[in-house]
């Protein structure tokens, strides 16, 4: 919202010859452009998520499966459809993938259509997760997820709250005794 505001008050003080820098002539002609469409893209982005078109991700966890909500799509995996949970390195960041079964799909719900909505067989055959976007850090979700994916008789943990403790023990050192 600052950057939609910031922006937009600095194309129209430019506009209006409020602002005052040494600047050449085309620079003094664009940059008011461009602070203006930085104004209208952020803002944009904004409406998307006020309007719940675009939703920050995030990883819901229970005793039945895994939900997974990104951006555009929201997936649940039942914890039988697990086969296995690699991680991953797209670039400098980290992420996970779900591997489901040979015949098991992912449920699927799209949040909307468009020429940017992802399609239903790619979201069904897999469940990926961009891990840098949790503050708890990749590798202690990737064990949590791991955990509780190969462990049954524990996941009565994620309904009463257990679950929270083991997960911020699994970020930290264990002490050298």
């Amino acid at each position: 919202m600052l950057i939609t505001v910031s922006s937009g008050l600095f194309a129209v003080g430019m506009w209006l010859g409020q602002f005052d820098f040494p600047m050449s002539p085309g620079q003094a002609l664009i940059f008011p452009w461009v602070g203006a469409a930085i104004a209208g893209y952020s803002a944009c982005a904004l409406a998307w998520f006020a309007t719940g078109l675009l939703r920050y991700p995030c990883i819901e966890v229970s005793p039945a499966g895994l939900k997974v909500t990104g951006f555009r799509s929201k997936q649940t995996v039942k914890w039988e459809d697990v086969a296995d949970i690699v991680p991953r390195a797209e670039g400098k960041n980290p992420e996970i993938d779900v591997v489901l079964n040979d015949r098991a799909r992912a449920d699927v719900d799209i949040f909307y259509r468009g020429p940017l909505a992802p399609s239903y067989m790619h979201a069904q055959r897999s469940v990926h997760i961009t891990a840098d976007l949790f503050a708890v850090g990749a590798l202690p979700l990737l064990d949590f997820l791991d955990y509780y994916a190969f462990s049954p008789e524990d996941r009565a943990e994620l309904a009463d709250g257990r679950a929270l403790r083991r997960l911020a023990s699994m970020g930290q050192p264990t002490p050298d005794v």
